[in-house]
């Protein structure tokens, strides 16, 4: 947030590499809402295989 806030009031200069990192690590990458049903879908046609053949 603060980084973010930093970006807004155009500052060149960051505070803190620190928080600058611990604000990249903060940011959680998620597949889109798409791709996850794709990939829901595809570990269920998995499993039902898995189950056919055990």
């Amino acid at each position: 947030v603060r980084r973010e806030r930093e970006i807004e009031e155009g500052k060149g200069k960051r505070l803190s590499r620190k928080l600058d990192r611990q604000w990249k690590k903060s940011i959680v990458v998620r597949p889109h809402p798409s791709l996850k049903k794709l990939q829901e879908e595809e570990a269920a046609e998995e499993a039902a295989e898995a189950a056919k053949s055990a």
